[in-house]
């Protein structure tokens, strides 16, 4: 068996973006649960029902959990948590809001309040499980899963669902100008984003828009209905489908674009452009 590290575990090695996800003014709503990776920064509050904050985040925000809240050693957080169901915070993070919680709270040692905390149920002191370790028990426990290549599976299972988790892998970048990434980006349907999309591929879900442009690495695919007021770049494939509307320029070294798709600017392609049209 290959050994699964905290480091690198299966359910973060991608960005994925659920569809129905608004990022509003201050906060990334999830229509769902949330996962983020360690080491990420993340200038937005975040609201969704369990989240789950990997060891070494930073969050200016406040935190919103309709169910459980995990949040791992050493986190700052610059706002205010909330969480309706239980909460367990790790060692040395530094809340600059207050805490709220209507469960059970597991709280860990040298954990800074700046504005103090209520919680409804118990209250324990000690050092909750690191969240990492927590999801890949988690999901091995349930699955009862001996191989690596059977986690990524059930990843790939659960990103079909309608209810997967929104995803923001380890040492992602969020702030008021761009998501940036190093793992592959999959953006759902009917969301409302904005800011440069940065990551080394992206795949763009029917009827989103998103106020900002996409720079990848590999490839992108924008599927129909998309509004993009930005600009699209992709150093391979760049597929774009119909009644798509990009208001910036275009740039692939092959880019494929349906005949009823709109591009306002300039289309670039060092290795052609291929129209598709409709049969009759």
């Amino acid at each position: 068996m290959e050994e699964i590290t905290p480091e690198d575990p299966a359910i973060l090695r991608g960005c994925i973006v659920p569809d129905r996800t608004e990022l509003q003014e201050r906060i990334l709503k999830a229509p769902g649960d949330v996962i983020v990776g360690e080491h990420s920064r993340i200038e937005y509050g975040i609201s969704g029902y369990d989240i789950f904050i990997a060891e070494s985040c930073y969050l200016k925000g406040d935190v919103t959990a309709a169910g459980d809240l995990r949040i791992g050693n050493f986190c700052e957080i610059d706002g205010n948590l909330v969480c309706d169901g239980d909460a367990y915070v790790g060692e040395g993070v530094v809340i600059r809001g207050m805490l709220s919680v209507m469960g059970n709270l597991d709280i860990g040692d040298n954990v800074t309040i700046e504005k103090g905390f209520d919680a409804r149920g118990d209250i324990a002191v000690r050092n909750p499980m690191p969240v990492i370790l927590y999801i890949i028990l988690y999901v091995m426990t349930m699955l009862r899963l001996d191989h690596e290549e059977e986690i990524d599976q059930f990843i790939d299972d659960l990103c079909g669902a309608d209810d997967h988790p929104l995803v923001l892998p380890s040492h992602s970048l969020l702030d008021g100008s761009r998501l940036e990434v190093t793992m592959p980006i999959q953006i759902g349907s009917h969301c409302r984003l904005h800011g440069l999309i940065k990551g080394p591929k992206a795949t763009i879900g029917s009827d989103t828009t998103l106020f900002g442009s996409i720079r990848t690495t590999d490839s992108v695919l924008v599927s129909s209905g998309v509004m993009i007021h930005g600009n699209v770049e992709a150093k391979n494939d760049l597929i774009i489908e119909e009644n798509v509307r990009v208001l910036g320029n275009v740039e692939g070294r092959r880019v494929t674009m349906d005949e009823n798709a709109t591009v306002e600017g300039v289309i670039r392609s060092v290795g052609g452009l291929t129209i598709r049209r409709k049969k009759k």
